[in-house]
């Protein structure tokens, strides 16, 4: 006999319109589809019985060997480090050589952007490459810092210095790229990159322009050797400060103007000599390449020959250096 509860539950799916005998497993209308008795009866009758919950974790559970090609798969650089071969070793030696003279002085720079010393530019700049490669899908891919990020954390720096007077930038730094490390690990351990899919494109372009556009203007000042405005502000209030004190710009002017002017006529004719003689293409892209390189080490033998007494003169140095 029902008991009251079980009344209740009924009456409730009722209302539901929840059909509780959905797998007609007894019912007595058993002939739906016009087969014969005789067919229904002499048939032998198969009942799937719900899961549990423990079978439906049972079932999900990878096995042994999942588990193995799992980790084995967090490491894909076994897959090819058989193959390596001299023709790829003169390659990335090249490759080597060609990212490492542009990434040392790029790394300089970025860590301005993000408030602390130039020497941890450089400490960022191959510490990835030296562990990533680990887990790299390709040998020829290289992370480091970029623009974007050493601005995003140049401003958390700033914040927290306000808030926080006494602790120590690098220690800033440091603990937002562990925590930023952890989440990227994490997500990568339980393979949710397809996430990214997700992101909408012009929202990236948008984000990406607006914050070029804030790096190109808070470089503006120190390009034309402008000191009394502050590239942290907002990017219209430098623009607004820089043109306000453009009459203040010294020798850092001619420098920095020559040397963007020098950085983009060499990549300029380097393109065009390799459109003319196109079977010098490849020498030409390496010339490209290294222009960076190349500027660089001209302007610090001219910052040299500019500075090179002004410690034992006790003066100011006329071009404002890094150190």
């Amino acid at each position: 006999m029902a008991t009251t509860a079980t009344k209740v539950g009924h009456g409730l799916a009722k209302v539901l319109g929840i059909d509780l005998h959905y797998r007609n497993e007894t019912g007595s209308d058993r002939i739906t589809r016009g087969e014969s008795v005789f067919s229904i009866d002499s048939a032998d009758s198969y009942v799937e019985h719900e899961p549990t919950a423990w079978e439906w974790i049972c079932h999900i559970t990878p096995s042994g060997r999942e588990w193995l090609e799992y980790f084995w798969s967090l490491f894909p650089f076994v897959h090819w480090i058989s193959r390596y071969n001299l023709q790829w070793l003169t390659g990335d030696l090249v490759a080597g050589i060609t990212v490492g003279a542009v990434v040392v002085p790029q790394s300089m720079a970025y860590a301005k952007l993000a408030q602390l010393p130039v020497e941890f530019g450089l400490y960022s700049s191959f510490m990835g490459v030296l562990i990533y490669w680990f887990f790299a899908t390709s040998k020829d891919i290289t992370i480091g810092p970029v623009a974007v990020l050493s601005t995003v954390t140049g401003n958390v720096i700033l914040r927290a210095e306000e808030r926080l007077p006494g602790v120590p930038r690098d220690i800033v730094a440091s603990s937002l790229a562990i925590v930023s490390g952890a989440i990227v690990l994490f997500l990568g351990l339980i393979r949710l990159g397809w996430i990214v899919d997700l992101i909408s494109l012009p929202a990236i372009s948008a984000f990406m322009t607006g914050s070029a556009i804030n790096i190109g203007v808070g470089q503006f000042p120190a390009l034309m050797g402008i000191k009394n405005v502050s590239n942290r502000e907002a990017t219209y209030k430098v623009i607004i400060n820089s043109l306000k004190h453009l009459g203040s710009t010294d020798i850092n002017a001619s420098f920095g103007l020559t040397a963007l002017f020098l950085l983009y006529l060499i990549r300029f004719t380097c393109n065009q000599l390799a459109k003319r003689f196109p079977s010098r293409a490849k020498t030409f892209f390496f010339l490209n390449t290294l222009r960076t390189a190349f500027v660089i080490l001209l302007y610090v033998l001219f910052s040299y020959l500019a500075n090179r007494h002004h410690k034992a003169n006790g003066t100011k140095p006329k071009i404002t250096t890094l150190g």
